[in-house]
């Protein structure tokens, strides 16, 4: 199944695997240098065996993200859905937990986009996949460690400028 990406996540990925290739050409010249520090017994160099499994965790990763990235579906929207809850959509919940109730404000992102500290959730994440499709006023139930919570759509936003500081 392939991921769904937005433009903006597209330009995140490109930078992602951009820096990874900088990264992996950065330890292909260290991993040279620790080889011709070693001369013939590279086995006899630690720091040389690091490095050699450093590049193929680069490259494997640039691989992964390559593949996820050519496979991915691009979604595109000229403006934020404010009707119902779906990829793009800016959207402030109350959880209802059994001793406390707190407010949050999230943005249902596309791959690669993610940040918990910005509050941008991926569409595929458990608290997300549950708000997608939710309008207004409607509320469902989130099971979390602790037990259930009830979840309610206060509002909709088009764009974070309009979001008030909690």
């Amino acid at each position: 199944m392939s991921v769904k990406i937005t433009p903006n996540g597209e330009q995140l990925v490109l930078q992602q695997i951009t820096k990874l290739e900088q990264d992996l050409k950065q330890v292909r010249i260290d991993k040279n240098i620790a080889f011709n520090a070693c001369g013939d017994d590279k086995l006899a160099n630690p720091n040389f065996h690091k490095l050699e499994q450093d590049e193929r965790i680069l490259e494997e990763r640039i691989r992964e993200i390559q593949h996820t990235y050519k496979t991915a579906e691009l979604i595109k929207f000229d403006e934020r859905n404010t009707e119902k809850v779906d990829i793009g959509s800016i959207v402030k919940c109350s959880f209802e937990y059994p001793d406390f109730t707190e407010e949050e404000v999230y943005e249902i992102v596309g791959y690669g986009e993610s940040n918990i500290e910005e509050n941008k959730i991926f569409y595929d994440t458990p608290v997300a996949m549950k708000l997608i499709g939710l309008k207004m006023g409607e509320e469902t139930i989130m099971s979390v460690p602790s037990g259930k919570v009830k979840c309610k759509v206060l509002k909709m936003y088009s764009g974070w400028d309009e979001v008030e500081i909690l």
